[in-house]
C-alpha cells in the first residue's frame, strides 16, 4: 500500500502531466474558456500536492498555507470551468478573496506545528465549490438536452455526465470530510480511514483519471458549438439561417404535435422591398431586414421558430391553439413592425404573411409550398395581409 506521500507525489506528477499534454493538445488549438480554467486547475492539482510533501519541514511554515491557497484557486478555477460550458462569465473577485481567506486562516492557526492549519475553511471551500461545479453540469446537461445540437452531441453528452458526477462525488466528499473535521477532528481514526491525506489523493487521482477525456470533450465542444452557431445563423438578421430552420422545425413540429399542440409555418415577405432599396439604398434595406427581424424576436417565445429563407422573405413556426390565433399574431407582428419602423426612422414596407398547419408526417418542404402559395395569395390580395392556405 502506498503511503500518503507516495500518493501525493504520483498525484502531482500526473496532473502535471495532463496538464501538459491538455494545455498543448487542447487550450492552445481552441483557447476556449473552459480549457482556459481547467488548465489552471491542473495546474492547482500539480502543484499543492508537492508543497505538501515539505510537511515536517522548516519550510511547513509557509509551504502549508500555500498548498492550501492554491487548492482553493484549483476548486474556484473547476467552477468557473463549469460555468463557461454555460455561458456564463466568471465571478472574478471570487478568485482572489476566497484563497486568500484560507491563506490568512491558514497563518493565523500557526502553520508550523498545526499542519492542519487553515484546512476546515479549506475543506468548506471545496465542497461548496464542487457542489456549484456540479450544479452547473447538470444544468448544462438538462440544457443541452433541450438543444437543437443534441443528436449531434453524443461526445459531448458523454463529457457533461461523466464530469458532472465527478464533481457530485467530489462535492460529497469534500462536505463530508468538513463534517468530519468538525465533529471528530482530523486525528480521529473516523476521519484518518476515509477523508484522510492518503484517501483524498485517491479520490483525485481517480477524479482526475475520469474527466481527462471529458474534460477534453468539453474544451473543443465550445468552440464546435460556436461554430455550428455561425453556420446555423443569418449573418445580417441573426436569425435561423434556411437549413437550420428547416432541421428544427422537423423536430419542433414532432415534439408539439406528441402534446396535441398545433404548429402553424409561415412564409412571410417583405412588400414591395426593391423600391426600399432602389430608392434609400441597400443600407436602408439592411436595416429595414435587421428591424423586422428584431420584431420577429420580441414576439416569438422560446418554443417557437424564426429563419430567414432568402432575400427578403422569412419563415417562422408558430405554436398556437388555432389558426385564428395564428392569424391575429401576425396581423399583430406586421402593425408592431410598421410602428417600430416609424419610431426608429427607418423606411419600412409593409408585409404580406402565408400560412399553412405543419403535421408529422406530411413532408415540411409540402407545408412550405402551401404557406408559399398563400402568401403570394396574400400579395395577389393587396399585400399587407394574413391569408392561410386552404390546404390546412
Amino acid at each position: 500500500m502506498f503511503n500518503i506521500e507516495t500518493l501525493r507525489f504520483i498525484l502531482g506528477v500526473l496532473s502535471l502531466l495532463v496538464l501538459v499534454l491538455f494545455y498543448a493538445g487542447v487550450y492552445r488549438p481552441t483557447r476556449s474558456s473552459f480549457a482556459g480554467w481547467w488548465s489552471l486547475a491542473l495546474l492547482s492539482s500539480a502543484t499543492s500536492p508537492a508543497l505538501l510533501l515539505l510537511n515536517g519541514t522548516e519550510a511547513q511554515v509557509i509551504a502549508n498555507p500555500l498548498s492550501s491557497l492554491i487548492t482553493a484557486v484549483g476548486g474556484v478555477a473547476v467552477w468557473f470551468a463549469t460555468r463557461s460550458v454555460r455561458g456564463l462569465d466568471p465571478v472574478p473577485w471570487v478568485i482572489f478573496v476566497a484563497p486568500a481567506i484560507v491563506f490568512a486562516i491558514a497563518m493565523f492557526e500557526d502553520p508550523m506545528s498545526n499542519r492542519w492549519a487553515g484546512n476546515g475553511t479549506l475543506y468548506f471551500l471545496m465542497g461548496l465549490s464542487f457542489s456549484l461545479s456540479a450544479r452547473e453540469m447538470w444544468l448544462a446537461w438538462s440544457a443541452r438536452r433541450q438543444s437543437p445540437d443534441w443528436d449531434h452531441d453524443g461526445e459531448a453528452r458523454v463529457a457533461l455526465i461523466v464530469s458532472a458526477l465527478a464533481a457530485s462525488v467530489l462535492a460529497g466528499f469534500y462536505v463530508w470530510r468538513f463534517v468530519l473535521y468538525v465533529l471528530v477532528g482530523p486525528y480521529h481514526q473516523l476521519f484518518e480511514t476515509t477523508v484522510g491525506g492518503g484517501p483524498t489523493a485517491v479520490v483525485l487521482l481517480v477524479s482526475l483519471m475520469a474527466v481527462t477525456f471529458s474534460a477534453a470533450a468539453l474544451g473543443y465542444d465550445e468552440q464546435t458549438r460556436e461554430l455550428r452557431r455561425r453556420v446555423a445563423l443569418d449573418d445580417l438578421t441573426g436569425l435561423l439561417a434556411r437549413s437550420a430552420f428547416f432541421e428544427r422545425a422537423n423536430v419542433a413540429i414532432a415534439k408539439q404535435t406528441a402534446t396535441n399542440g398545433l404548429c402553424i409555418l409561415v412564409v412571410g415577405d417583405l412588400d414591395h422591398f426593391k423600391n426600399i432599396n432602389d430608392n434609400y439604398g441597400h443600407a436602408a434595406g439592411d436595416q429595414a431586414l435587421e428591424l423586422f427581424a428584431s420584431v420577429v424576436r420580441i414576439e416569438l417565445d422560446d418554443r417557437e421558430l424564426a429563419g430567414r429563407l432568402g432575400g427578403e422573405e422569412f419563415a417562422l413556426l408558430l405554436s398556437v391553439a388555432s389558426v385564428e390565433e395564428a392569424r391575429s399574431r401576425l396581423q399583430e407582428l406586421g402593425g408592431k413592425y410598421l410602428k417600430m419602423g416609424e419610431a426608429a426612422d427607418v423606411q419600412v414596407p409593409t408585409v404580406s404573411f402565408g400560412a399553412a398547419v405543419a403535421a408529422v408526417g406530411s413532408p415540411l418542404e409540402r407545408t412550405l409550398a402551401q404557406a408559399d402559395r398563400a402568401m403570394y395569395e396574400a400579395k395577389a390580395a393587396g399585400r399587407n395581409r394574413v391569408v392561410v392556405s386552404s390546404a390546412s
